[in-house]
């Protein structure tokens, strides 16, 4: 049976959500303070997409826009390490193990004592001798990394660039559990797993456009410039929502969709400070992105995703300008993580851009800049430093009819575009396994 339900929050997490239970009859209001749904996503950079990413290939899936993603050839991983040397991690089609030993004793990115020490590494994992240590989610991935045997030149020149475009920090700000997780899901569990799509498009017309076509289509409302103000509790349930008009809503469900310090806001101290499930939300950190686009007169043919070390931005992707469909190209250039490039200026920023795309993708001439879009968000991703994962709650609050979604909630994964999707995803089950 049909039962209403309240998301406030209209990110991922929050109309993924709102996909599935309007798919299943459920009755769904969207509730967000902004003037469209989606928020920062609108100018955010193709995602980059692995196998491994169940939830978001799902969500793809059922949007339809499978057929954009099946033609499109995988898409290599390239380092440029800080000495400037180019290298290549091989995707091999071979059934796991066999496509990781092979890939690892084929990388040239790693020394032949470090490729042999993390082969070993890998041999004892698989066959449990000994057990990995229970305490990896309290150490940093930079000291765990030495303990296997991985050299400073391997975790700088490789480790720590896997680790900001996976986790989104560097090695000693997160945590080796996070990190092996993330490693073992993408590129420790079959061929396919580690098989790498960059779209060339925007989550914005990949991934949302779709998803509010689909709620529309679907009956779902949706209240703009809306915001809560305040959750209403009695007893074991959350009884109504107040927003800033000082209407009042009610549904059968709640779910929040919203950042932590969003969340916290709207619930009365008594809940606050009697839950341990929300006390721990003021224990959780975000840390910043800056992003570059460059729109560039000059074509290319195929998308490219390279790693940069001892460089200004940690990844580039350039791919073709298939939106517009013109013989020009979008260059994205991202960091995580650095404080230091928020003050920068729009100008400083895209000349550090251009050098760092200069040194990653070799032309002739420099190309003609068309149009530029700089991005800086303080607190764009939840920190994933050692012992940050025991504060990060479950979908299910104290609360039976209140859930809680979003990329940084636990999920298993780093607070990416696939830990909102899921999120979203295991909230709509909660409430569709339940009777009404």
């Amino acid at each position: 049976m049909s039962q209403s339900v309240l998301i406030f929050g209209g990110g991922i997490a929050g109309l993924t959500a709102a996909l599935s239970l309007a798919a299943k009859g459920h009755s769904v209001t969207v509730i967000e303070q902004a003037a469209q749904l989606g928020g920062r996503l609108w100018h955010a950079p193709p995602p980059v997409l692995l196998e491994a990413h169940a939830a978001t290939w799902s969500l793809i899936k059922t949007l339809g826009q499978d057929r954009l993603t099946t033609p499109l050839r995988h898409t290599p991983l390239e380092f440029l390490q800080s000495t400037g040397a180019r290298i290549q991690f091989l995707h091999l089609p071979l059934p796991s193990p066999l496509n990781t030993l092979l890939g690892t004793t084929l990388f040239q990115g790693l020394s032949m004592r470090d490729r042999w020490h993390l082969l070993s590494f890998l041999e004892r994992t698989w066959e449990q001798d000994p057990p990995l240590p229970n305490d990896l989610d309290s150490r940093a991935a930079d000291e765990w990394l030495t303990s296997i045997g991985q050299s400073e030149t391997a975790r700088h020149g490789v480790w720590n660039s896997l680790a900001r475009l996976l986790v989104g920090a560097a090695l000693p700000e997160i945590s080796a559990g996070l990190f092996m997780r993330t490693l073992r899901r993408c590129f420790l569990t079959g061929a396919r797993a580690t098989k790498l799509i960059v779209p060339p498009h925007g989550v914005d017309s990949f991934l949302l456009a779709p998803l509010i076509a689909a709620l529309d289509r679907l009956g779902v409302r949706v209240k703009l410039h809306a915001t809560a103000t305040q959750l209403r509790f009695s007893h074991n349930r959350v009884t109504e929502v107040e927003l800033a008009d000082h209407t009042r809503l009610t549904a059968d469900w709640y779910l929040s969709a919203l950042p932590p310090q969003r969340l916290t806001p709207l619930l009365p101290e008594r809940v606050v400070t009697h839950y341990a499930y929300f006390q721990q939300l003021s224990r959780l950190n975000e840390s910043p992105l800056v992003v570059v686009r460059l729109h560039l007169d000059q074509a290319v043919r195929q998308t490219q995703l390279i790693l940069l070390e001892g460089r200004t931005f940690h990844w580039m992707i350039r791919h073709p300008d298939e939106e517009r469909h013109e013989q020009t190209s979008v260059v994205w250039a991202q960091a995580v993580g650095e404080q230091s490039l928020l003050p920068q200026s729009k100008e400083e920023l895209v000349r550090l851009a251009v050098d760092d795309m200069a040194a990653a993708f070799s032309a002739p001439s420099s190309p003609r800049i068309l149009d530029i879009d700089v991005i800086r968000l303080a607190s764009a991703m939840l920190s994933t430093k050692p012992g940050a994962h025991q504060y990060r709650p479950i979908p299910t609050s104290p609360f039976t009819n209140f859930l809680v979604a979003g990329a940084w909630t636990d999920t298993g994964w780093p607070a990416n575009l696939e830990s909102a999707i899921l999120s979203g995803q295991r909230c709509a089950e909660v409430i569709s396994a339940q009777p009404s």
